[in-house]
């Protein structure tokens, strides 16, 4: 659905509550003694009542290609959630307090959703919040110099930021080709080991330690030693046993290695 035709749709029937009407409706809907039809009738009244903020605060988060309904949507949950948490006799309205939990709805939706940049830190979190009012101030031109002194963040922070936050996120499972079930995933290469080589990599060594194994069997129990202890540590990178621990010289182990 069209953005403006879903906020006719919700407009159609949004009404206007006064400050006390509205905290008269969180009354009802925090009451759990309150029936589910009075509970659900409240909070549909506090919802409509501030529809048309809600559409505000999503527009201001449209970005690198977010649909606006899920926005709106996330919005509108931020005032079901406002509505359990808003104490009555606050001095802030119910809309006012509502506002902050629909930014933090859709700032969350944005993170999680836009582009390959997952913030955390307070410098992403703050460019996420502020970045289009830093630039409407600035001019959308700014530099991440400028952007930082306004915003009084790391500027080596702001430049690394803005460069993730103007890529922007393709996935792996997105088709490609004519070929039925290609997918971009599919013909990115592996920089692993191919299973065929590993296959016969693990093959040849198995056969190499048989081998060994039965020339073994073939010599003196003091010359088994050596053979693993130099000639076999010295192939597979170990640390190769000294001389003296074989009771013989060191010229000696080299005659029999």
């Amino acid at each position: 659905m069209n953005p403006k035709n879903l906020l006719s749709t919700l407009a159609a029937t949004c009404i206007i509550l006064s400050k006390s009407e509205q905290s008269a409706r969180v009354t009802t809907y925090q009451d759990d003694d309150a029936s589910d039809n009075d509970r659900a009738q409240a909070l549909t009244d506090l919802v409509s009542t501030n529809v048309r903020l809600a559409h505000k605060v999503a527009k201001q988060h449209v970005r690198n290609g977010l649909d606006f309904n899920d926005l709106l949507a996330q919005a509108c949950e931020g005032i079901v959630h406002a509505a359990s948490k808003y104490e009555v006799g606050n001095k802030a309205s119910f809309t006012t307090y509502s506002k902050l939990w629909m930014r933090a709805r859709c700032q969350e939706f944005v993170q999680a959703n836009a582009g390959i940049l997952h913030c955390g830190s307070r410098t992403s979190k703050s460019l996420w919040s502020s970045l289009q009012k830093a630039q409407k101030a600035l001019g959308a031109d700014a530099t991440p110099e400028a952007i930082a002194v306004h915003l009084k963040l790391d500027v080596d922070d702001v430049r690394a930021c803005l460069a993730t936050m103007s890529s922007r996120g393709i996935s792996i499972n997105k088709p490609v080709g004519d070929e039925k079930g290609a997918t971009l995933g599919s013909i990115i290469p592996d920089g692993g080991m191919r299973q065929d080589v590993r296959m016969e990599r693990t093959q040849n060594s198995e056969s190499i330690a048989d081998a060994l194994e039965t020339f073994a069997a073939t010599l003196k129990p003091g010359h088994v030693e050596i053979l693993r202890g130099r000639v076999i540590a010295g192939l597979t990178g170990e640390d190769q046993r000294c001389a003296k621990t074989f009771g013989v010289s060191k010229q000696r182990v080299g005659q029999i290695e």
